[in-house]
């Protein structure tokens, strides 16, 4: 069977989670935290007043017993930690705490978060980056930290990707990117090296991903931000634009808790707003149209993404291929002179699972998290049947993915299609 490059990336989609930028040096959620830390921890007061040290000390020792005790009640199956994610959302929770049905009961529940606050109210104006306690730490958090958390030091990881594209000066083709980072990697590389991505704006202004005709000036990725960017903002008139593009007088118009604009700590329930809601049916569509989904970095710690995607691979003959050096079980590695080790084959990197482990156990382990509580509000409603027959896990990080993949003009991945497109072709014959 031939397989050409354009049919091999016309028929792919590739979805980024926060592990697709690591080789970028952009922290994690543990190095967010830890980062966290070490802030309230000094005796400076250059990111934080003492109450908001004091206070963020009182979240995190909480969130620390909630994951310890969440990893308990499943028998040691998940290890939970605390994740940057998890914190915005709890200073959220207590930062409207008012507005919650049983504040009249649970009101008291910590009366040395109260203090905390009037303390905070004592302080000079000049001290505080908001009105309230927790809305200065949401804003410090959000606006300030995480940016410096995202700042990309090394992208020479993208090298493979960049050369792959110039292997192909006038061939057809655009690479289709799902991400639910918020930072600027790909943006950083690609336009320095004159592939700029397609992002759905125009001179800073939202087109959306419906536009017929590209623009010259864009490359050959369409970038899909599924979670917001860095770069974006939103104004009191409910408009969105790239913060770099913006006139002069617009810039008094930001809303500065959407500076910048991104879902960080909310929760499902922002994908009803705009673009978010826009780029989530996007990704329908394409998972819809496509037959071989690269998930990279990707945690599977999010049901309602989980759930399009295992709905998109269920009862056909698409391919899920997981690139994570860290995902799954226990069980899958095997016992080495070294420990226990993922390990897998040189050419495509697919897993080699240890005697008796199979697919299955992969698929049982993605299963566990649609059915655990702690990682959806209403599991019963997430769907749980997982087609291990779907599912191929590369147990290595972005850097080794690329560099195999996509040198020498893509022939791996070529090849890797072409593998999957015979079989499929044995199988549905008509």
């Amino acid at each position: 069977m031939n397989i050409t490059i354009t049919d091999a990336i016309n028929n792919s989609l590739f979805f980024f989670g926060a592990g697709a930028s690591y080789d970028s040096g952009c922290k994690l959620s543990s190095g967010m935290l830890e980062d966290l830390k070490r802030k309230i921890s000094s005796s400076d007061n250059e990111t934080f007043n003492k109450p908001e040290k004091e206070a963020l000390k009182f979240l995190l020792s909480c969130l620390e017993y909630h994951s310890e005790w969440r990893t308990l009640e499943t028998s040691e199956n998940f290890k939970f930690t605390p994740n940057i994610e998890e914190l915005a959302l709890l200073i959220r929770r207590v930062k409207n705490r008012e507005n919650f049905l049983p504040y009249p009961i649970t009101g008291n529940w910590a009366d040395k978060l109260v203090l905390l606050e009037s303390e905070f109210d004592s302080l000079p104006e000049s001290d505080k980056q908001a009105d309230t306690l927790f809305g200065s730490l949401d804003r410090i958090i959000k606006s300030r930290l995480l940016r410096e958390w995202l700042e990309p030091s090394n992208l020479e990881f993208l090298n493979p990707l960049k050369e792959f594209f110039q292997s192909y000066p006038s061939t057809n083709f655009r690479m289709d990117i799902f991400s639910l980072n918020n930072d600027m990697v790909l943006e950083k590389y690609f336009t320095d090296n004159q592939i700029n991505p397609w992002r759905g704006f125009v001179s800073g202004e939202w087109r959306g991903f419906e536009e017929e005709n590209i623009p010259e000036d864009y490359g050959r990725i369409n970038l899909y931000k599924l979670h917001g960017s860095l770069d974006w903002v939103r104004l009191d008139s409910g408009e969105f634009k790239e913060k770099d593009k913006l006139v002069p007088e617009d810039e008094q118009y930001i809303e500065q808790e959407h500076n910048p604009y991104v879902i960080f700590g909310q929760g499902t329930k922002t994908f009803s707003v705009e673009p978010f809601f826009s780029l989530l049916q996007q990704f329908q569509k394409k998972l819809k149209e496509k037959s071989y989904i690269f998930v990279i970095g990707y945690s599977f710690f999010d049901p309602y993404i989980n759930n399009l995607l295992i709905k998109a691979v269920n009862g056909d003959s698409k391919k899920l291929i997981i690139i994570n050096p860290f995902f799954g079980p226990e069980k899958l590695k095997t016992e080495t002179k070294d420990g226990f080790k993922f390990l897998y084959d040189d050419f495509f990197l697919k897993i080699k699972y240890p005697q008796n482990i199979t697919a299955v156990d992969l698929a049982k382990y993605i299963q566990e998290i649609q059915e655990n509580s702690f990682y959806s509000e209403m599991p019963e409603f997430n769907i749980k049947q997982v087609n291990a027959n779907s599912l191929e896990l590369l147990p290595v990080g972005m850097k080794t993915f690329l560099e195999t993949y996509f040198k020498n003009g893509g022939e791996v991945f070529t090849n890797f299609i072409t593998e999957y497109e015979s079989k499929r072709a044995e199988e549905y014959p008509f």
